[in-house]
């Protein structure tokens, strides 16, 4: 109970309810978490692991289906949009964050919205098995160093910092496992470096904003509609409307997003409850995970260097959960 307690709060209710709605409880907020507590958190404890492998898991399984779709962009917006909708009743029920929390939520917004048009760039220079996990994989690094200097949690010790470098070296070979003949030049791999800088920045605004909130379950639901209400814009700024996109794809969109916010509410639990950049390699094992359903469903190939990737993030997992 005490761990489904941390989920929604602290038992006090953040901001009451629209309309009435929400639980009951004193006005106002007393962060289930300090800075202070998570510094101490220097362990991904069993239930955060499990937490954030769990994400993994959904976050690749939603990401295979989006794939398997004609239109896998489509699918992906589908998602985000449908996300955001679903997360409308939820909030009326737990409320909203404080005030103080919002500016955390608008620079995260910031922050996946850049990582997004750096990534729609990144696929017009290298083809998408290149260029997805080799942003992924600078994510776990970038969170440490982001962690180290801004929030800050310390360092936590030469066989964590070791997994998380072997996770993000096993996701950044698969990146290489998925070259056919393309001659890669400087500028895609920069900018996937830098998408996984900007990435990694979203991650440590969640930590914030959640630490404000106390509550990932609150913060979750709302970022997931500010996505949604920014993804028109984005769609605008590509050129093509939202009503296009999403065309065929409500179905599909409202299914995949439950996945998609379980991963992400339970992704907000890791990183709150153990160490950020700990939490944020084992969350990237999903690249993984997508290459098992790649495998096992969509019947592909895999060759020696996709297994010695999965070899070493494999044993990064491992060392997270032993450091």
């Amino acid at each position: 109970m005490s761990q489904l307690n941390s989920l929604v709060g602290n038992g006090e209710e953040p901001c009451p309810g629209i309309f009435g709605l929400g639980r009951s409880g004193p006005s106002g907020l007393q962060p289930f978490r300090t800075h202070n507590q998570l510094n101490k958190r220097n362990k991904l404890d069993l239930i955060p692991f499990l937490a954030a492998l769990l994400s993994a898991i959904f976050h690749a399984g939603w990401n295979a289906a989006a794939r398997s779709r004609p239109d896998p962009s489509a699918a992906v917006t589908a998602t985000v949009f449908m996300a955001g909708v679903i997360s409308i009743p939820f909030t009326l029920w737990f409320g909203l964050p404080p005030l103080e929390a919002f500016p955390w939520l608008l620079l995260g917004i910031v922050f996946n919205t850049t990582t997004l048009r750096i990534l729609v760039a990144i696929y017009r220079l290298m083809p998408f098995a290149v260029a997805y996990p080799m942003m992924r994989g600078t994510i776990p690094l970038a969170v440490t160093a982001l962690d180290f200097i801004f929030l800050p949690m310390g360092f936590r010790g030469a066989l964590a910092l070791f997994g998380i470098i072997l996770v993000s070296v096993g996701v950044i070979l698969l990146a290489f496992s998925g070259r056919r003949q393309e001659s890669l030049g400087w500028k895609p791999i920069l900018l996937a470096v830098l998408g996984g800088v900007t990435a990694a920045a979203y991650v440590i605004t969640d930590v914030k904003g959640i630490a404000i909130t106390g509550s990932p379950l609150v913060y979750g639901l709302v970022a997931a509609i500010i996505n949604a209400i920014a993804m028109p814009f984005f769609m605008r700024a590509e050129g093509v409307p939202l009503s296009k996109v999403m065309k065929g794809e409500y179905r599909f969109g409202f299914f995949a997003s439950l996945f998609s916010m379980s991963s992400y509410v339970l992704f907000l639990y890791a990183l709150t409850h153990g160490p950020v950049g700990a939490a944020s390699a084992i969350r990237e094992t999903s690249v993984l995970f997508a290459l098992g359903i790649s495998v096992i469903i969509l019947k592909e190939p895999v060759g020696l260097l996709r297994w010695t990737a999965c070899g070493l993030a494999f044993a990064g997992a491992v060392l997270l959960r032993m450091g």
